[in-house]
């Protein structure tokens, strides 16, 4: 302790009660949305993160909260006039595997940018479309804004679509899809609350998200839903830090209530919506004003890509995966429905390559080394080494660093990839030694994680 004398003491300690009186009224003072507060909170949120790291334990034990995803959840499915084909499979897949409960009380929104032309169009689709974007600009918007750009937009793609002109519905779709998409989030949470109203959770997903049922049912019954709670795969900056949508969202019912008895906030939201990039960064910056932010204790529950390219890092090896993104072809969101049909316990990240994989992960470990790409899309944590002599070379490479779990050669430029995670990969790297690319993993540091995944 300093070696302060004690009539310096006295006088110094009224200064610092001050200090801390005024500092502590500042902070009271500061409004949920401030930057000085999400600042702090993103800050010691990343420390309380590398503390704690993403603990597989923390769902271990018997579920607090009972939850039927049926009953309880009420589930808004995303979707555009482009991609509205990608429906049908989806809506198959989760309603066989029980996640979705009868349309109108298990899930009733799917919202479009669109107005179904006909009967017939919308029995095409087996659910009813509500044209999120229509009814904001009909009843949730002042008359001084119709003619924003966005709605002249949408205008424009729903005169194609009732001239039955297919192509040009869809160029449309295409270019401006992702403007008007930021228009259907607050919408469609608030069709959701009204509609499917006393739900104990509510989940946000695009039409090319699958939920993995038992991980998701884990998952809610260690979360108290009285408690307004705000859960997904948090990205973005500490200014917007917020749910990725595609990887799905969750919502308690306490945060649907808190917000949508502020209708000053949802007003303003509305307006912000017409100007917003991305609308799943809306609903963030919207619950900000609120004071709910998102919890990125769970993010590692998500994963915004599909199976077979879903990063599988050491840290989150163990724990259950919730949610998979990007099932955009036709057939994939029906596969990886059948792979997890009989799926009973919740799955973790480390049973993907058991789940989707050719062969144990153990056999990439090896040589020769089987077909495929197991590094995945690079990132900003990947590392590239060039001039690198062959698939030996370049496994050695990793082996030097620490951080290094899987390598890909490219034999054509002599490339070598590694990264911090691994991906079971599509398949398509080519034939082992004799193929354009070679690639494996680090088995010796896998193994001890993966071999912990199966203890008791």
């Amino acid at each position: 302790m300093l070696n302060i004398p004690r009539r310096v003491r006295r006088r110094l300690t009224p200064v610092a009660v001050l200090l801390l009186l005024v500092l502590g009224v500042g902070w009271v003072a500061q409004p949920p949305d401030s930057r000085v507060r999400l600042a702090l909170r993103f800050n010691l949120g990343r420390l309380a993160e590398r503390a704690r790291g993403t603990d597989a334990r923390q769902l271990r034990g018997p579920a607090r909260h009972r939850v039927d995803l049926g009953s309880d959840v009420g589930f808004l499915i995303k979707t555009g006039y482009g991609t509205r084909h990608r429906l049908p499979e989806q809506l198959g897949a989760l309603s066989r595997r029980g996640v979705l409960g009868p349309e109108g009380r298990g899930f009733l929104v799917v919202v479009g940018d669109w107005t179904a032309a006909n009967a017939s169009d919308a029995r095409g689709l087996g659910v009813e479309v509500h044209d999120a974007i229509k009814t904001v600009m009909e009843s949730k918007i002042g008359v001084e804004w119709h003619e924003h750009q966005r709605f002249n937009k949408y205008r424009s793609m729903q005169g194609a679509v009732a001239a039955g002109d297919e192509e040009r519905a869809l160029l449309l779709g295409q270019t401006y899809g992702w403007e008007l998409d930021a228009l259907k989030f607050i919408m469609g949470m608030e069709l959701a609350y009204r509609r499917l109203p006393l739900k104990k959770w509510y989940v946000i997903l695009d039409d090319d998200t699958y939920l993995v049922k038992p991980s998701l049912e884990l998952l809610l019954g260690h979360l108290d839903p009285r408690k307004p709670q705000y859960i997904g795969n948090a990205v973005g900056d500490y200014k917007g830090r917020f749910a990725h949508g595609g990887s799905a969202v969750l919502l308690s019912g306490e945060a649907m209530r808190v917000l949508f008895t502020r209708p000053e906030v949802v007003a303003q939201a509305y307006i912000e919506s017409l100007d917003e990039t991305w609308g799943d960064r809306l609903v963030a910056t919207t619950l900000h004003k609120v004071g709910i932010y998102v919890e990125e204790r769970y993010s590692h529950h998500f994963s915004g890509e599909p199976p077979k390219l879903a990063r599988i890092t050491r840290d989150r090896i163990c724990s259950p995966v919730v949610s998979f993104h990007g099932l955009r072809m036709p057939g994939d969101m029906a596969r990886v429905g059948a792979r997890l049909a009989g799926v009973k316990e919740p799955v973790l990240w480390g049973q993907l390559w058991e789940l989707f994989g050719d062969q144990p992960m153990e056999r990439y470990g090896r040589k020769p080394y089987p077909a495929g790409d197991h590094v995945g899309p690079s990132g900003e944590a990947t590392r590239r080494w060039e001039g690198v002599r062959d698939g030996d070379d370049c496994r050695a490479r990793c082996d030097t660093e620490s951080w290094c779990l899987a390598w890909t050669f490219a034999r054509e430029t002599g490339e070598c990839l590694g990264s911090p995670w691994v991906v079971v990969g599509d398949g398509e790297g080519g034939g082992g030694d004799e193929g354009p690319r070679v690639s494996g993993i680090s088995w010796k540091r896998m193994e001890p994680w993966a071999h912990q995944c199966r203890r008791p």
